[in-house]
């Protein structure tokens, strides 16, 4: 599926976007390494909703977001978007740095969000639990930590060669730039204060086999929000990639109300 492309009204840049499928509108917030277009999970979603996945600032086909400063930049960006696509209440599915984000949404804007899924959520930090740094890895195995098993890499981010093995690498390091605006040097955001706003039912995600996001990071979420419950799943970070078909059926049962 291509790519839309829409210009909002207070905005230098253009938003990219992929939208999909029939049904309550779910709105798509990817993890720091950016999407590979119209993914698997997308579009196993939309044979129950109206998918809504953006690009975050930076990543992708956008442009450099250089007017994109903070959490609260990116919550009144998708909540432009929301607006000019005509949506008035999504359930919210956040993925990494997009759970940190959703998150921040729905606390700002409650009566905006149905229902909410944080998957291997980034922006909070415990010394006990901790994790690795995703920003900190070898320039030409970038993303290998975000898998279960780093050995999928090539058929997962690099497509097996279908695209200029060099266009992979650059646009790989391009992605994980436009989220380490937001996340790097420092992982806690402060969104441990502001999780007991939400209202939406959340059900935060985590994967078994997350080495950014440890398993005990889920609890730390869901005691926070006050309608939640955390559950695991076998994976890493990436699980959107490696079993989307398992995320979809949790996201999608959960957002259906069969929990």
């Amino acid at each position: 599926m291509e790519a839309m492309t829409t210009q909002l009204p207070t905005e230098t840049n253009a938003t990219v976007y992929h939208r999909g499928g029939s049904g309550e509108a779910l709105l798509y917030l990817h993890h720091i390494a950016g999407m590979q277009g119209w993914e698997p999970l997308h579009e196993e979603l939309s044979q129950s909703f109206d998918v809504i996945a953006p690009y975050l600032p930076g990543a992708g086909p956008t442009a450099d977001a250089d007017e994109y400063r903070d959490a609260m930049d990116l919550v009144l960006h998708y909540r432009a978007l929301l607006d000019e696509l005509g949506v008035a209440r999504v359930h919210i599915l956040g993925h990494s740095i997009g759970a940190w984000i959703g998150a921040e949404f729905a606390a700002v804007y409650p009566d905006r969000v149905k229902r909410m899924v944080l998957l291997n959520p980034m922006g909070a930090w415990e010394e006990e639990l901790q994790g690795e740094d995703p920003y900190a890895q070898a320039p030409m195995k970038a993303t290998a930590v975000l898998l279960a098993d780093p050995g999928r890499r090539d058929e997962l981010i690099l497509r097996n060669g279908e695209v200029d093995a060099q266009e992979n690498y650059v646009q790989e390091m391009k992605d994980l730039k436009a989220s380490a605006r937001f996340l790097w040097p420092v992982p806690d955001t402060g969104i441990m204060r502001r999780l007991p706003l939400v209202q939406s039912p959340t059900l935060v995600v985590t994967s078994k086999d997350d080495r950014v996001v440890p398993t005990g990071y889920g609890d730390l979420w869901a005691q926070q929000i006050p309608t939640s419950s955390a559950v695991t799943m076998e994976g890493g970070h990436l699980v959107n990639l490696e079993d989307p078909s398992g995320v979809a059926t949790i996201a999608g049962n959960f957002f259906r109300g069969a929990e």
